[in-house]
């Protein structure tokens, strides 16, 4: 290895004075140097020696990611210098308004902080032309993009020459109120699946078959979409089954083969229903697991007490044990998954506490009842997959 100097050849010459137009050139020597023919140039920091043949691009990934020896500060400056500037730029404020919209839109962020005294001098510093409005215009602005997207989606809906899927849930808020969502699956004319939420309201109590069914019917008029109507996926609860027969009874001649398909049984609540069923006797099968779980989370010294058998175990600490909730069959799932991993320390933590174990004969159990409720949960999301059609995997998946 020999020390290269300007003297040294022509072609050493051209290499280094075309290599220093870099800004990367700043944080390597000055003098490259000669290793197997190939000129290198070495870290100002970490004295690395890197290869110029190809240009500066490895040097300045080098710069930019990958030297431990650089200071935060540096690089960031370094970083900067190779973000190429905007040519031309002129500032619009109505299309920054516009993308600001969008943001408050997607991020969910609350109307009222726009009136946070941080919040111009912060705009005001990045673009002093950009006027900070209030939050009452921010709230109008929102309405007016929402009206605009609608109508988009309206005229998209009435243009189709396909029909429209609907699928439609109710649910009762924390104030009691019920609430019904409605979601439209299409396809374009370009044969893409599109599903939009065309409607999310308050159904009044109680929600009769009578009162879904004109909750339905009024979200059709509203779209335009009465005629395309091809089915409509509820779950297996009687009420809907009475909002099925009302819309063909009564709109027969809209729907498309006079609504001989209109009524499709939601596939994962009749799988929630099986696995329901079975429940019954699976609680049985892991009393033991439950009890010992609940006196473990019952105080912070037991759950410490726990963990200290964990790491000895070489198992990580928890936090808190996830106990099952009785109409949730996923958190029974969850559980006992969670239990049989750490069945060593859930055993010694009974024999130290003067707790029942669970045998083995009882462990065999828990861990039939986990693989039985793994492939449940594995068909559930399989078929609740919302980005293509699942309905065609349903019956090879229970059986």
């Amino acid at each position: 290895m020999s020390l290269n100097t300007s003297e040294s050849s022509d072609d050493s010459n051209s290499t280094q004075t075309r290599a220093k137009r870099s800004k990367v050139w700043e944080h390597f020597e000055q003098n490259l140097v000669e290793v197997d023919n190939y000129f290198r140039a070495i870290c100002k920091y970490c004295r690395m020696q890197l290869s110029t043949k190809s240009g500066t691009s490895s040097l300045r990934t080098h710069i930019s990611q990958y030297c431990h020896a650089i200071g935060e500060a540096e690089r960031n400056r370094f970083i900067a210098t190779l973000k190429k500037p905007i040519e031309n730029f002129v500032f619009d404020p109505q299309f920054s308004r516009e993308r600001m919209i969008e943001f408050v839109i997607h991020a969910e962020i609350p109307f009222n902080k726009f009136e946070d005294p941080y919040f111009e001098p912060w705009v005001q510093s990045m673009q002093p032309t950009l006027s900070v409005v209030g939050r009452q215009t921010v709230r109008n602005d929102c309405l007016k993009k929402y009206q605009r997207m609608k109508q988009d989606i309206q005229n998209e809906l009435e243009s189709l020459d396909s029909h429209v899927c609907l699928t439609s849930d109710l649910w009762t808020s924390i104030q009691n109120l019920g609430y019904m969502v409605v979601t439209a699956h299409y396809i374009t004319p370009d044969f893409k699946i599109k599903k939009k939420i065309i409607s999310f309201k308050e159904v009044k109590y109680p929600h009769s078959g009578f009162a879904i069914e004109e909750a339905l019917v009024s979200c059709l008029t509203e779209w335009g979409i009465r005629n395309k109507l091809f089915t409509l996926t509820v779950d297996n609860a009687s009420n809907n089954n009475t909002t099925c027969d009302l819309l063909v009874d009564t709109h027969k001649y809209e729907l498309m083969l006079e609504g001989a398909h209109l009524h499709v049984r939601c596939c994962a609540h009749i799988l929630n229903i099986l696995v329901q069923d079975g429940m019954k006797i699976i609680h049985e099968g892991i009393k033991k697991i439950r009890e010992l779980l609940k006196h473990i989370v019952s105080s912070p010294s037991r759950m410490q007490a726990f963990n200290e058998i964990a790491v000895v175990n070489g198992l990580p600490t928890k936090r808190g044990i996830a106990l099952d909730i009785p109409n949730r069959w996923n958190s029974t799932f969850k559980m006992v998954a969670e239990a049989i991993k750490y069945k060593t320390v859930l055993n010694s933590y009974a024999n130290q506490h003067a707790e029942i174990p669970p045998n083995e004969q009882e462990w065999s159990t828990a861990d039939s009842i986990c693989k039985f409720l793994k492939t449940f949960e594995e068909a559930t999301k399989a078929i609740s997959a919302h980005r293509k059609p699942t309905s065609y995997m349903f019956l090879p998946l229970i059986v």
